[in-house]
Formats: C-alpha cells, structure tokens, sequence
C-alpha cells in the first residue's frame, strides 16, 4: 500500500512539473500563428509552490513545502528552500517587461534532509532572468530562456508562517 501511495505521490510531482514547461499562457494575445504572453509584473504577487529545479521534481514527503512569496510592491521575496527560511529583494530591467533578478538571498543556518534540494533551488535563483506566467504555473528561466525553476501558484492556506 504505502508503495502504490508513493508511486501515485511521484506521477502526480512529474505530472506537475511536466505541466509547467508544456502550459500555455492564458493570458495571451495571438498575432496569426503567433502567441505572445502579456506579462505583469503584479502578477508575481503572491505565494507559489517550487513544483521542480531544472525538471527534477521536489520531493513531495518533505516536512514543509518549499515556496517563494513574491511581495512586488516592495520588491522582497521569501519562502521556505527545504531547510531553510530565505528572504532577499527583486527587481526588474527597465523596459524589460518579462525580466527578473533576485538580489543577495539570505538564509537561516538549520541542517535538515532535503538540504540538496535547498541548495539547488538557491544556486538556480542566482541564475534566473527572466519570468513566463500562465494562469496558474510561474516559469523561472535563465538567461537563454530555458526554464529552471517551476512553480505553482498556492490556492490553499498560506505557505508563509
């Protein structure tokens, strides 16, 4: 039983990070063929849910789940990485719609499990320049637009405690 329940566990965690890389923007508007994504920086408010790092899933029997809360108004960001609590500022290139820069991020010092998934979703967020927004799924991209951070947006009770 608790094998079926992890297998289930592991296709929904694929499914979901899958569901970023292939989402369409439902805020979009089409030039013929064409779809281009209307980006807003205020969009980023809020809470998500780090679904995947570099397509590998986040491993879903973690304690606490890892999130960012993005507060655009103040250009702060915080969240949970899997150990630890980070906190750290963002920001935006001028006439750059879809960019985005995290500043020096901090981080409490505590050891936990999942220190490797922490360490991986810190290294990456030095690495993002740029954002794609759909409905519900943040994309995190580097700089040749390649995706390296998925993210669901939280509709449940808040993340941040």
């Amino acid at each position: 039983m608790k094998t079926t329940v992890t297998n289930v566990m592991a296709a929904l965690a694929l499914t979901a990070a899958v569901g970023c890389a292939g989402s369409k923007p439902s805020n979009q508007t089409t030039t013929g063929t064409e779809q281009i994504s209307t980006l807003s920086w205020t969009d980023l408010g809020g809470e998500w849910i780090i679904q995947s790092v570099n397509g590998k899933p986040v491993p879903t029997d973690m304690e606490r789940t890892p999130f960012l809360a993005f507060d655009v108004e103040q250009q702060r960001v915080h969240g949970y990485a899997g150990c630890n609590l980070t906190n750290g500022s963002i920001g935006q290139e001028e006439g750059k719609p879809g960019s985005l820069r995290f500043g020096q991020m901090i981080t409490t010092m505590m050891a936990g499990p999942h220190l490797d998934v922490e360490q991986r979703i810190l290294q990456q967020l030095e690495k993002v320049t740029s954002f794609r927004l759909t409905a519900d799924q943040l994309s995190l991209t580097d700089e040749a637009g390649n995706e390296i951070i998925c993210l669901k947006k939280n509709t449940g009770a808040s993340l941040s405690r």
